[in-house]
């Protein structure tokens, strides 16, 4: 499903999980995002009727890394009763330099939970934790030689040849 420009989103289809959270979730379990769109868009859904939930979101990084990739973000939002649609935004960074696709998660978590390696837990239910891909867009240069046409003796035993980028 296309999202807002530049972005995918990837629908979870209803019963596809084993294992959900019965208060709140992402709406999608997997966001791709091209490097050059600024910002991914996360869609948190909340599963209790007319109840103000409290709960933090935070980044974590797999193969993209915060600040080379995407902003780190870790904060604690209140979702009034009334609201049953939350959007966050994740800054990406987009620079010129080639390299593959890469991937970072989001994860709804329990700012009153006992810490764990001094974390508060994610909350349980698989629908609790998002991957974002960046689609790197930049093209990874072209290579050639200096020179096209070099001439060298027959007794030389060695060659210097400029490779550009």
């Amino acid at each position: 499903m296309k999202g807002t420009k530049g972005q995918i989103s990837h629908e979870v289809a209803p019963g596809r999980l084993d294992d959900v959270n019965e208060v709140l979730g992402f709406k999608c379990l997997h966001y791709s995002v091209t490097e050059s769109n600024g910002t991914v868009e996360i869609t948190i859904v909340k599963k209790a009727a007319n109840q103000e939930l409290t709960f933090g979101i935070r980044t974590v990084p797999d193969t993209a890394v915060p600040t080379k990739d995407y902003t780190h973000v870790n904060k604690i939002i209140t979702m009034p009763s009334r609201e049953k649609e939350l959007k966050i935004y994740v800054p990406i960074v987009n620079d010129d330099e080639w390299e593959p696709d890469l991937d970072f998660f989001v994860e709804l978590y329990d700012p009153n939970g006992v810490e764990v390696n001094g974390e508060p837990p994610r909350y349980n239910g698989e629908d609790t934790r998002c991957k974002v891909t960046i689609l790197d867009e930049d093209f990874p240069g072209t290579i050639g030689f200096e020179l096209t046409d070099l001439r060298v003796s027959k007794g030389q035993e060695k060659v210097d040849i400029t490779i550009c980028r």
